[in-house]
């Protein structure tokens, strides 16, 4: 199953690129747009979830579009990101920067790239194992 997993990521890369550039797009619109993304309910955190949701989703979806980045340069590139959106929210008069945000970054990108390990380890021993 996971080398047909592979195999759909090679044949439909161009999707998953144009994915990666969507959800890349969006977050730094959400990040650098005006006002605050709207909240659709009561919840303290929800900026912070909003900052580690995408650069999960990001992280993730970066794997099947380029799977030739190395590990830190994938991770240093979205942790970058997330960094560039608080640095230009600084200069935005209704916009703040926040520590919290930062963090929260990290945690999306360190879980994102658990993941990316994870399933390239998996599908490298499903291809190994096919061979033999």
């Amino acid at each position: 199953m996971l080398i047909a997993i592979s195999r759909h990521w090679a044949r439909y890369r161009l999707v998953y690129r144009a994915l990666f550039f969507s959800v890349l797009l969006l977050g730094i619109y959400l990040g650098m747009r005006p006002a605050p993304p709207p909240v659709p309910f009561k919840f303290s955190m929800i900026d912070s979830v909003y900052h580690a949701g995408g650069l999960f989703v990001c992280t993730l979806l970066s794997y099947p579009a380029f799977p030739r980045w190395g590990r830190w340069w994938r991770a240093g590139f979205m942790f970058a990101v997330g960094l560039a959106v608080e640095y230009v929210q600084s200069f935005h008069p209704t916009r703040s920067p926040d520590i919290h945000d930062i963090y929260a970054n990290t945690v999306g990108v360190g879980i994102g790239m658990l993941m990316v390990v994870l399933l390239g380890a998996a599908i490298d021993r499903a291809w190994a194992k096919n061979r033999n």
